[in-house]
């Protein structure tokens, strides 16, 4: 008994003292992330490829290590540097695979099939960020490793760019969907452009 008194006795001013200071814990400040979603526009239905379609096989779609979900700029000494703010809903690179079976389901010159014998296609994400000169623009680039049947290797680069409003988000998420769709539509243009050709 004389414990439990004696225990009540030293806790009781600890109890007054912690309900005096009155202890509050702050949050951080934490900048609020925002997504941006690249707006694909591909047919509402799939157009039947024709009997004579090139068949490709459309292998790994990736992006180099720095491109990610944050957005990124290029500033005027060259250097990459993240948006605080800003990020792309999903990898980029995931948005150009879909760009590209899109652009493959709306192409009655092409088949997309998994099976060897064919002409394979590998793209990687070089480039995808915002650079101002003046105006800002929306910068990609696709790296394609191109196999024909006869296992010969060519790689191709497809660049292009769209011009966006300054602030953001502004029009880029539609910029970003015409960006994709172009790379995509021209890598498949690349890709068939000598697959048709097999010695």
């Amino acid at each position: 008994m004389t414990r439990t008194i004696h225990r009540i006795v030293l806790l009781l001013p600890l109890v007054v003292a912690g309900s005096a200071c009155r202890i509050e814990l702050r949050r951080p400040h934490v900048l609020q992330t925002r997504m941006i979603e690249p707006q694909l526009r591909g047919q509402a239905s799939a157009v039947q490829p024709a009997p004579d379609a090139t068949r490709i096989r459309l292998l790994d779609t990736q992006a180099i290590g720095q491109i990610g979900r944050r957005l990124l700029w290029q500033e005027g000494s060259g250097e990459l540097a993240e948006d605080p703010i800003w990020r792309w809903s999903s990898a980029p690179a995931d948005y150009l695979d879909s760009a590209l079976r899109l652009a493959a389901a709306s192409n009655r010159d092409v088949r997309l099939v998994d099976t060897d014998g064919v002409t394979a296609v590998a793209a990687t994400l070089i480039a995808w960020r915002l650079e101002s000169a003046g105006n800002t623009y929306l910068v990609g680039a696709v790296e394609l490793a191109i196999t024909a049947p006869d296992r010969t290797v060519r790689t191709e680069i497809v660049r292009g760019t769209e011009t966006i409003s300054p602030e953001l988000p502004g029009d880029l998420a539609t910029a970003a969907g015409r960006l994709l769709n172009t790379l995509a539509r021209e890598s498949l243009a690349r890709a068939t452009s000598r697959s048709q050709v097999v010695p």
